[in-house]
Protein backbone atom coordinates (compact mmCIF):
# COMPACT_ATOMS: atom_id res chain seq x y z
CA UNK A 1 0.00 0.00 0.00
CA UNK A 2 2.68 2.48 0.91
CA UNK A 3 4.35 1.72 -2.42
CA UNK A 4 1.13 2.54 -4.30
CA UNK A 5 0.71 5.69 -2.24
CA UNK A 6 4.28 6.81 -3.03
CA UNK A 7 3.75 6.18 -6.75
CA UNK A 8 0.57 8.23 -6.79
CA UNK A 9 2.37 11.03 -4.93
CA UNK A 10 5.15 10.96 -7.56
CA UNK A 11 2.51 11.05 -10.31
CA UNK A 12 0.83 13.97 -8.60
CA UNK A 13 4.10 15.93 -8.43
CA UNK A 14 4.73 15.21 -12.12
CA UNK A 15 1.24 16.32 -13.04
CA UNK A 16 1.69 19.49 -11.00
CA UNK A 17 4.93 20.25 -12.90
CA UNK A 18 3.13 19.71 -16.23
CA UNK A 19 0.27 21.97 -15.15
CA UNK A 20 2.75 24.61 -14.03
CA UNK A 21 4.45 24.52 -17.47
CA UNK A 22 1.09 24.79 -19.26
CA UNK A 23 0.02 27.72 -17.04
CA UNK A 24 3.32 29.50 -17.71
CA UNK A 25 2.71 29.11 -21.46
CA UNK A 26 -0.88 30.38 -21.18
CA UNK A 27 -0.15 33.28 -18.82
CA UNK A 28 0.97 35.92 -21.40
CA UNK A 29 -2.17 35.54 -23.52
CA UNK A 30 -4.33 35.42 -20.38
CA UNK A 31 -2.76 38.62 -19.03
CA UNK A 32 -3.20 40.34 -22.42
CA UNK A 33 -6.86 39.27 -22.46
CA UNK A 34 -7.39 40.68 -18.97
CA UNK A 35 -5.77 43.99 -19.98
CA UNK A 36 -8.04 44.15 -23.05
CA UNK A 37 -11.06 43.37 -20.93
CA UNK A 38 -10.19 46.10 -18.43
CA UNK A 39 -9.94 48.64 -21.29
CA UNK A 40 -13.37 47.83 -22.73
CA UNK A 41 -15.26 50.43 -20.63
CA UNK A 42 -12.84 53.17 -21.75
CA UNK A 43 -13.12 52.07 -25.38
CA UNK A 44 -16.90 52.00 -25.12
CA UNK A 45 -16.93 55.53 -23.68
CA UNK A 46 -14.66 56.85 -26.43
CA UNK A 47 -16.79 55.25 -29.16
CA UNK A 48 -19.95 56.65 -27.54
CA UNK A 49 -18.59 60.21 -27.56
CA UNK A 50 -17.28 59.79 -31.11
CA UNK A 51 -20.78 58.75 -32.20
CA UNK A 52 -22.16 61.87 -30.51
CA UNK A 53 -19.78 64.01 -32.59
CA UNK A 54 -20.92 62.17 -35.72
CA UNK A 55 -24.58 62.75 -34.80
CA UNK A 56 -23.91 66.48 -34.26
CA UNK A 57 -22.14 66.63 -37.62
CA UNK A 58 -25.13 65.03 -39.36
CA UNK A 59 -27.56 67.44 -37.66
CA UNK A 60 -25.50 70.48 -38.64
CA UNK A 61 -25.14 69.12 -42.17
CA UNK A 62 -28.94 68.79 -42.52
CA UNK A 63 -29.47 72.32 -41.14
CA UNK A 64 -26.81 73.67 -43.50
CA UNK A 65 -28.40 71.99 -46.54
CA UNK A 66 -31.80 73.49 -45.64
CA UNK A 67 -30.24 76.93 -45.15
CA UNK A 68 -28.37 76.56 -48.43
CA UNK A 69 -31.58 75.73 -50.32
CA UNK A 70 -33.36 78.77 -48.84
CA UNK A 71 -30.40 81.01 -49.67
CA UNK A 72 -30.39 79.76 -53.26
CA UNK A 73 -34.11 80.58 -53.60
CA UNK A 74 -33.54 84.09 -52.24
CA UNK A 75 -30.49 84.55 -54.48
CA UNK A 76 -32.48 83.50 -57.55
CA UNK A 77 -35.34 85.83 -56.61
CA UNK A 78 -32.85 88.69 -56.21
CA UNK A 79 -31.39 88.00 -59.65
CA UNK A 80 -34.85 88.08 -61.21
CA UNK A 81 -35.66 91.36 -59.47
CA UNK A 82 -32.39 92.96 -60.58
CA UNK A 83 -32.97 91.64 -64.10
CA UNK A 84 -36.42 93.26 -64.19
CA UNK A 85 -35.09 96.50 -62.80
CA UNK A 86 -32.26 96.49 -65.34
CA UNK A 87 -34.75 96.12 -68.19
CA UNK A 88 -36.68 99.14 -66.89
CA UNK A 89 -33.46 101.12 -66.38
CA UNK A 90 -32.15 100.33 -69.84
CA UNK A 91 -35.52 101.27 -71.35
CA UNK A 92 -35.11 104.67 -69.70
CA UNK A 93 -31.55 104.82 -71.05
CA UNK A 94 -30.02 104.55 -67.59
CA UNK A 95 -27.10 102.53 -66.37
CA UNK A 96 -28.08 98.94 -65.32
CA UNK A 97 -27.48 97.75 -61.77
CA UNK A 98 -24.45 95.54 -61.20
CA UNK A 99 -25.19 91.92 -60.29
CA UNK A 100 -25.27 91.00 -56.63
CA UNK A 101 -22.19 89.24 -55.28
CA UNK A 102 -22.72 85.53 -54.63
CA UNK A 103 -24.00 84.62 -51.19
CA UNK A 104 -21.34 82.95 -49.07
CA UNK A 105 -22.65 80.47 -46.53
CA UNK A 106 -20.93 78.93 -43.56
CA UNK A 107 -21.31 77.80 -39.99
CA UNK A 108 -21.36 80.01 -36.91
CA UNK A 109 -20.05 78.47 -33.69
CA UNK A 110 -20.63 80.53 -30.57
CA UNK A 111 -18.61 80.09 -27.37
CA UNK A 112 -21.79 78.90 -25.64
CA UNK A 113 -21.88 75.96 -28.05
CA UNK A 114 -24.62 77.07 -30.40
CA UNK A 115 -23.86 75.85 -33.93
CA UNK A 116 -25.95 77.12 -36.82
CA UNK A 117 -25.72 77.99 -40.51
CA UNK A 118 -24.88 81.64 -41.19
CA UNK A 119 -23.94 84.11 -43.89
CA UNK A 120 -20.17 84.55 -43.89
CA UNK A 121 -20.45 88.17 -44.99
CA UNK A 122 -22.92 89.11 -42.25
CA UNK A 123 -21.91 90.42 -38.86
CA UNK A 124 -21.17 87.86 -36.22
CA UNK A 125 -21.87 87.52 -32.55
CA UNK A 126 -19.06 88.42 -30.15
CA UNK A 127 -16.72 85.45 -29.72
CA UNK A 128 -18.41 83.43 -32.44
CA UNK A 129 -16.35 81.75 -35.13
CA UNK A 130 -17.55 81.84 -38.74
CA UNK A 131 -16.14 79.07 -40.93
CA UNK A 132 -17.07 77.26 -44.12
CA UNK A 133 -18.98 74.01 -43.84
CA UNK A 134 -16.05 71.94 -45.15
CA UNK A 135 -13.80 73.39 -42.47
CA UNK A 136 -16.44 72.66 -39.83
CA UNK A 137 -16.62 69.08 -41.07
CA UNK A 138 -12.81 68.73 -40.84
CA UNK A 139 -12.81 70.13 -37.29
CA UNK A 140 -15.59 67.76 -36.20
CA UNK A 141 -13.71 64.78 -37.66
CA UNK A 142 -10.49 65.93 -35.98
CA UNK A 143 -12.34 66.09 -32.65
CA UNK A 144 -13.75 62.62 -33.28
CA UNK A 145 -10.21 61.33 -33.88
CA UNK A 146 -8.94 62.94 -30.68
CA UNK A 147 -11.79 61.37 -28.75
CA UNK A 148 -11.11 57.91 -30.21
CA UNK A 149 -7.42 58.24 -29.28
CA UNK A 150 -8.37 59.23 -25.74
CA UNK A 151 -6.74 62.68 -26.00
CA UNK A 152 -10.07 64.40 -25.28
CA UNK A 153 -12.92 62.92 -23.28
CA UNK A 154 -16.10 65.03 -23.10
CA UNK A 155 -18.00 65.11 -19.85
CA UNK A 156 -21.42 65.70 -21.38
CA UNK A 157 -23.10 66.23 -24.73
CA UNK A 158 -23.14 70.04 -24.38
CA UNK A 159 -19.36 70.09 -24.23
CA UNK A 160 -18.89 68.77 -27.80
CA UNK A 161 -19.84 72.03 -29.61
CA UNK A 162 -17.61 73.97 -27.22
CA UNK A 163 -14.72 71.63 -28.03
CA UNK A 164 -15.31 72.24 -31.74
CA UNK A 165 -15.35 76.00 -31.04
CA UNK A 166 -11.99 75.70 -29.26
CA UNK A 167 -10.55 73.73 -32.19
CA UNK A 168 -11.80 76.43 -34.57
CA UNK A 169 -10.09 79.10 -32.47
CA UNK A 170 -6.83 77.11 -32.53
CA UNK A 171 -7.12 76.74 -36.29
CA UNK A 172 -7.50 80.48 -36.96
Amino acid sequence: MSNQRERSLDNLLGEIRELKEKIEKLYPSYAASLRGLSQLPEEFERRFWASQVEALLQTVKADYRDFEAKAQKIDLLGKFMIGGMNIALMAGRMQPMPPLPPTRLGISISPSGKIEPALLDAGRQPGAVLIGFEEFERLALRLKGRILKGIVVPINEDEIPKLIHNLALEHQ
